[in-house]
């Protein structure tokens, strides 16, 4: 007996929502690997880039559908809004903790659920609406209890307010090119458009680039493929399968990743309510996901 249209949709959108948590998952790691990675933030951005739209413009190639002009006039503003994420998130990375440059980005469900409720139409039940708002007070409280550590920094949190604006930007620029081009070829073009944004900013601050090492370089192409390759095709793929806001209340899984890589890793420390406050997310995030349909 073959499946009914509304059967097979249910089927992709369940797809769609692992899809998604692998993603935030992928990206929660990144910030842990850019710690490891002995270059300026504007380099990192660079090489990272540069790889990850490389890897992608290979594979689309072997596919038979090479990266078009047409794809890249779609993305541009997509890839502008990453390219400024990057260069904001990655100097934050630099300054504070992991922890608070993934808390405060995770607070771009706000930003991503009013639009999605407004111009999208998308449907937010109070249930969840009430759910979603205790996720956010959990990231809270991860970060109120990261301010008096020694690896606390303003400047850097700064860094990540404005990665978060950018970030919500790419995120609904992502689901407005859906009728358009693929979420592959958005994903390569946005990378590509980034690669060359890095590029410019780091020669406008004038960093002066260093040949990186053997090492260096396996942790770059690490991250172009954990957080690149593999983060932002599997989201970009996901938001066409399910709303914007649920691909966005997602990223809340980011600094829970995030924080538990750099405590076992980094050795930074983490205290009774950020420990307790990220139970809060992962319950409320998961009883999110029950009601999802």
């Amino acid at each position: 007996m073959s499946s009914t249209p509304s059967q097979k949709s249910n089927q992709e959108a369940t797809v769609a929502l692992i899809g998604a948590a692998i993603a935030v998952t992928a990206w929660g790691a990144s910030g842990v690997i850019i710690k490891h990675i002995s270059l300026s933030s504007s380099e990192i951005a660079v090489y990272r880039f540069t790889f990850y739209s490389f890897l992608l413009a290979i594979f689309m190639m072997a596919k038979g559908t090479p990266l078009t002009m047409r794809a890249l006039r779609v993305s541009l503003w997509g890839g502008l809004a990453l390219g400024l994420d990057v260069a904001f998130f990655y100097e934050a990375l630099k300054r504070t903790t992991v922890v608070n440059a993934m808390i405060i980005g995770s607070l771009q469900p706000i930003i991503v659920s009013i639009y999605g409720y407004k111009v999208l139409e998308e449907k937010i039940r109070k249930r969840e609406l009430g759910i979603g708002i205790v996720a956010l007070l959990g990231t809270v409280g991860v970060l109120v209890g990261s301010t008096g550590s020694a690896e606390w920094n303003l400047a850097g949190d700064l860094f990540s307010v404005g990665s978060l604006f950018a970030w919500s930007a790419y995120f609904i620029l992502s689901k407005k090119t859906q009728d358009r081009i693929t979420p592959m070829e958005y994903t390569a073009s946005t990378g590509a458009i980034t690669a060359i944004m890095s590029f410019i900013i780091a020669l406008v601050l004038g960093v002066s680039f260093t040949v990186p090492s053997s090492e260096n370089i396996l942790w770059l192409l690490l991250l172009a493929a954990i957080a690149g390759v593999i983060g932002h095709s599997l989201m970009n793929w996901s938001l066409v399968r399910i709303p914007l806001w649920v691909g966005s209340i997602f990223t809340l899984f980011v600094p829970v990743v995030a924080a538990a890589l750099a405590w076992i890793f980094l050795g930074e420390s983490l205290n009774t309510l950020q420990v307790l406050s990220t139970v809060v997310v992962i319950l409320a995030l998961g009883s999110i996901l029950r009601y999802q349909k």
